[in-house]
């Protein structure tokens, strides 16, 4: 990866389906600066959603995996693009940070 930084975008949670998180309902993705990504099939990366611990501290929600289409089913619903979510599932950034740390 020659100096290329990990794909991360925007994406609702409520969106969220088992192993599979709706990222767009668009051709493009939003970053955390609010600039579109253009997706495509098999990218890698992360998508997160903004939230915050009891004390209000930010805490974002993320979760890694690899850009598909969507199945049939979710595609009827608008939906353009997927991230089939990796085994380390759906967690919180200080939960990261913990097992780095």
């Amino acid at each position: 990866m020659s100096g290329e930084r990990e794909m991360r975008v925007w994406a609702d949670f409520n969106g969220l389906f088992g192993g599979i998180l709706c990222l767009t309902h668009q051709e493009t993705a939003k970053d955390e600066h609010g600039r579109p990504v253009n997706l495509e099939e098999g990218m890698e990366g992360t998508a997160f959603d903004l939230d915050a611990d009891e004390e209000g501290i930010p805490d974002n929600i993320i979760a890694s995996g690899t850009v598909e289409r969507p199945p049939s089913w979710l595609s009827c619903r608008g939906s353009r693009w997927v991230l089939r979510i990796d085994e380390r599932g759906v967690m919180h950034e200080s939960d990261v940070k913990k097992t780095d740390g």
